[in-house]
Parts: C-alpha cells; structure tokens; sequence
C-alpha cells in the first residue's frame, strides 16, 4: 500500500518532494503503510498527538506547514478547527480535500461527510521510490516539548532513521525478529513507537498486533490470543500489569520480555512486577526524539542483576559525560559513579529543531554533541539515569513542559501568579503536573478565606484550564495556593524549592 499512497500524494494531489504531511490518528494498521508511503513520495511525515485539542494542533500545523492531513474520524471536529484556525493558504486541486481520514473498519467508507476514506483514493498504480539526500532530506518531523514554549519540531533526514532503525535491529538480543509477536501499545506519533513499530519491525520481521490505546484486560487478552512474546512499554503500564486484579483471568505465560523507555524506571516496581509474571522479564533503554530514538539499551540479564539501568552505549552512537562546568566525568564507560549530562554524537542525532535556529544551537554543539540535558552515572560499565536538567515533566511517558502550562495559567483572571512542576506519585508510577498558583488580590485572601472558599476556586480554575488542554496535560497534581513563587534574583523560578515543599521538606 505505500506505493499507491505515494502515487496518490504526488499525482493526485499534486505535492511536491519536500512537501510536509501529517498523521493525526490513533494506533492503527494502516499508519505504518502511510507513513512508509509518505516518505517514499519523498514528502516528510508529521506526526501528531491524537489527543491535542484544536489550539494546540494550530501550531505545528503552521509550524512545519502541513499540506494534508490524515486523522481518524474520532477527532475530525478538532482537526477540522485547527487546520480553520491555521489558515492554510496552500491549495490543493480543485476536487481534493486538504483532510483525508484513516480508520481500520468500514465505518468511514459508509459514511457521507466532507472528507472520505483515503483508501476510497487509492488506485493499483504505485510509484516507485522519489531518490533524496539522505543528509539533508526530512524523513520526519516529530513533535517535542521543551523546557519553555511551545514543542519544538524534531527534524529527524532519512540518514536519521536509517541509523536509528539499524540500531534496533542490531540491539535485538533475541527479544523480537521472526517467530516473535509484539504487542503495540506505545503510540506511534511517538519516536520509540513510530521507528521499532513502522520501520524496524518490518526489517526484523516481527510481527505486531496494533491496539489504539492500552486498556489491561484488551492487552491481556491480545497476548493470550496472539501468544505475543514482547512488548514495549511505559512504567504506568508495568504498574498495571503488577498490580491490576484482571491480569490473573488471562494467560499470558507467552509474554517474556518488556521493552520499557519513555521515562526512568525504578527498581522497586520492577521488582513488583517480577514476583508476579516471573517469566516476563524486563529490558530497558533511553533515547530522545532528537536521536531516533535509542542511545543506551540493556538487555533483560543486565536490567535483572541490575535493576533501573538504562544499560550500554548501542551501535553508531557516542556518548560523554559532562559535569556542570563543562568537564568530562565519562566517555563512553568508566569513572563509576560521577554524574554527568549526557552528550551524544552520531549519525542518528536530528538535523535540529525546525524553523529554531536559536535552540539548535543551544543543543548541538559546533562539533556534532547533543546535550539532552539528563542526568547520568555509571555502575559496573552500566549506565543509570539519575535526574534531569531540563525542567519536563513526565506524565506516563508523555513529556508536558511547565512552562506552556504556566502561559496558559496566567491568562486567567484570578491568577496572579503560577509556577507548575510534577509531582511524583508513587502508585501511579509517574509525574502528576501540579499549579502553585498565586491569587490576584481582589480574588481571594489566602489569611482570611476559608477552606470552602479556596476549595471553590481550585475548582474554577480546574474546571476553566483542564478543558483547554491534552489528557497528559492535565493538572491532576492539582492546584496549590501559595502567597509566593519562589524565584531567583534574575527571575527564573526556584523549582526545587517548590518540589522540596509538595515532598514535605519545608
């Protein structure tokens, strides 16, 4: 099918080498066939987060300058707003929709709306693979949260994920590739989950069973009718697969190994997990967006013997240690124990960040090393994540920057103030955002108001942002009321201080 959605982007639809397509769906067998077809049109496929509302797909759309969209009939209403509200100026011909819809049953196909099926497009005509620079060319454009502002758009060339697809398959271990069944929880507008899942799972020959999102009991029982072998995962995930009372009513004994990233896992749930589903061992490995994915990989012995660890530097990748005054703790291995940022070089690190010159540069240095701003040690030749630089929040494994909340915050009228960090929460197992928020004085006073008057206006401000914003972004850490943000002489606010106060040491 890639070769007919080519040949249906570049002559029906008329879109040049270069042009930017996106992917705004669920999981779903036919991404992978789009998305495969999208660049082999010698277009760059945008991949978005179902779950955004209508203002926040206004910027990328704009950002990286969509052409068309693909997106499930489930969010059409909040596509359609944001591509109106982006005011595309580009046109398409004349008998085409800027919009087509993706779906895995029939529904759309016996459905009367403005937009239609894609697959209603498509001829046996296929067009062979539009020759690139594999240097310079975008593959894709992958969406990232940072540390202030809106996301950034990873540019990840074709030399990107050639690089980082290889390195899948040569980290392997014997855990996927024929004769192995994955189960695709991990969304595949995500770097780990659009790379193994669209591109490296064909080149190993796994087979993978598409879910749209994880619910325990569908999960349970797709590894116990497909006997699925792996599957990547998130902590939240392995939380519920240790603790949630269904997992006992299906058979899945089939189920060895657990690829989790996104987010670091700690020891203690692992070792939950274990004594409940013994034979399902868990793997673990770090990467960012902006290396395609995967810099450091542990196999499932490594992680066992010892748990938490982000394990070895892969193929193709190199990686420093550098402590806060720019010198080298580590390159590669040794000096156990000294923290350091982590810096990678190699030809999977992204191009930059699209139409951001100013934090390109702050990320890559002159000499091709990444900063990604997380924190590491080194144990018995194995790498741990200890902390991060930068300021996100990790909601089970969706990044939420602090500060494109805290904008948001202030637009409303009662607020003051804000300052918004996460909030670990032990038996969820990931971050909770939370609000400290700073009343406006006319709105309420914080020494004289009663618990009932603060309690209805934590729900006022619930009630006006949570709205507003994708699931991951809601505040269900809650909102605090505080007289004042903690900040530095230059401005910049004391986060640290406001995590020492939600744990209890001030």
């Amino acid at each position: 099918m890639a070769g007919e959605v080519a040949y249906f982007l570049r002559n029906t639809l008329k879109l040049q080498a270069g042009d930017r397509v996106g992917i705004i769906s669920p999981n779903s067998t036919l991404y992978s066939s789009l998305a495969l077809g999208i660049i082999r049109a010698g277009c760059a496929c945008v991949t978005l987060n179902p779950i955004y509302s209508p203002e926040e797909l206004e910027h990328p759309i704009v950002d990286s300058d969509i052409k068309v969209i693909f997106t499930h009939p489930s969010i059409l209403g909040n596509v359609r707003e944001a591509w109106s509200k982006s005011k595309r100026s580009f046109k398409l011909p004349s008998d085409q929709n800027p919009i087509w819809l993706i779906d895995d049953s029939d529904w759309v196909l016996s459905q009367k709306t403005g937009e239609k099926d894609f697959r209603t497009a498509l001829t046996s005509n296929e067009l062979g693979v539009v020759p690139v620079n594999p240097e310079e060319d975008l593959a894709f454009i992958v969406y990232s949260s940072g540390t202030s502002g809106k996301p950034k758009g990873v540019m990840l060339t074709h030399k990107n994920m050639i690089f980082g697809t290889d390195t899948f398959a040569k980290v392997s271990f014997g855990e996927f590739g024929p004769g192995h069944t994955a189960i695709a929880i991990l969304p595949f507008f995500h770097i780990f989950g659009l790379n193994f899942f669209t591109m490296a799972a064909f080149m190993t020959g796994t087979r993978v069973v598409v879910m749209p999102r994880f619910e325990v009991e569908v999960f349970c029982a797709a590894v116990q009718h497909f006997r699925a072998s792996m599957a990547i995962i998130v902590p939240p995930i392995l939380l519920a697969l240790a603790r949630h009372p269904a997992v006992s009513k299906y058979d899945i004994s089939t189920l060895k190994v657990g690829l989790s990233g996104a987010a670091p896992l700690g020891p203690e749930l692992c070792e939950e997990a274990q004594k409940r589903l013994p034979g399902f061992l868990i793997s673990q490995g770090y990467g960012l967006s902006e290396t395609a994915p995967v810099a450091l990989r542990a196999t499932k012995d490594q992680h066992r013997k010892n748990l938490g660890t982000a394990g070895k530097v892969v193929p193709h990748i190199q990686i420093r240690l550098v402590n806060h005054e720019g010198v080298d703790v580590a390159h590669d291995q040794g000096s156990d124990g000294k923290p350091g940022e982590i810096w990678i070089r190699g030809p999977a690190v992204m191009k930059g960040y699209l139409n951001n010159e100013t934090a390109t540069k702050e990320t890559i240095t002159e000499d091709g090393w990444l900063k990604t701003g997380d924190i590491a040690i080194i144990k018995n030749g194995l790498f741990f994540i200890v902390d991060r630089m930068k300021e996100l929040i990790k909601y089970k494994g969706f990044q939420v920057s602090p500060a494109e909340l805290e904008d948001m915050l202030l637009a409303h009228p009662k607020i003051q103030d804000c300052a918004v960090i996460g909030v670990y929460v032990k038996d969820e197992a990931t971050e909770l955002p939370r609000a400290y928020v700073v009343p406006k004085a006319d709105a309420i006073d914080l020494k004289s108001s009663s618990q009932h008057e603060q309690d209805r206006l934590r729900k006022e401000i619930l009630d006006w942002f949570n709205p507003q914003v994708a699931n991951h972004k809601k505040l269900r850490g809650s909102v605090v009321f505080i007289t004042e943000i903690p900040k530095s002489a230059s401005g910049k606010i004391l986060r640290r201080v406001l995590r020492d106060k939600a744990n209890g040491k001030n």
